[in-house]
């Protein structure tokens, strides 16, 4: 009996608790570079984006103009499905210049449904960044509007769609390289 018990204990101890899930960008073997432009464009706006991949980073930029009722820049993954509830955060290594951005999280494929923000600024030094943002502290927005309403675990089992967006609403350029995205629990 001791023998099973401890056969038992040892296979167990060898199973990982969650597996990790990283995001690298760029052109690279193995790294992503499948995720969609998304700007204001879509509803009338004129902000000028453009998206790109580097050897191992995407960069999106451009200048983000307010004219009819504009003034955002996104990439978003295409549509699918990740059950997120395993995790506590999300890390994301970037740069930029002094602007405001948020990773999102999306349960629909229906643009005026909620959707979560967590939200990240880089300093003025241009030099790659960690943002690290737990789920506890995201927002839930509608229609670019916030709700006042926290993300859920039921929430994060069902996301649709990650991305990142600009927030500042600021005119003029902006830009963001990121090289990668990593999804955290608490004892990272």
């Amino acid at each position: 009996m001791k023998i099973v018990i401890l056969f038992a204990m040892a296979f167990f101890s060898f199973i990982p608790s969650k597996k990790d899930f990283v995001i690298n960008f760029g052109n690279a073997e193995g790294r992503t570079r499948d995720w969609v432009m998304i700007s204001d464009n879509v509803m009338g706006g004129v902000t000028q984006s453009k998206l790109q991949y580097t050897e191992n980073s995407m960069v999106l930029n451009g200048t983000l103009s307010l004219d009819n009722y504009g003034g955002f820049s996104s990439v978003k993954t295409n549509f699918n499905t990740f059950d997120l509830s395993g995790y506590d955060g999300v890390k994301i290594r970037y740069k930029s210049t002094g602007q405001k951005f948020a990773f999102t999280l999306e349960d629909s494929k229906n643009w005026t449904m909620p959707n979560y923000k967590g939200a990240f600024s880089s300093s003025d030094s241009n030099t790659w960044e960690e943002a690290t943002i737990f789920f506890k502290d995201f927002k839930q927005y509608q229609i670019g509007e916030p709700t006042g309403k926290k993300l859920t675990t039921a929430v994060l089992k069902n996301i649709v769609r990650l991305g990142i967006i600009t927030t500042e609403k600021k005119e003029g350029p902006f830009s963001i390289e990121v090289e990668s995205i990593e999804f955290i629990t608490s004892c990272k």
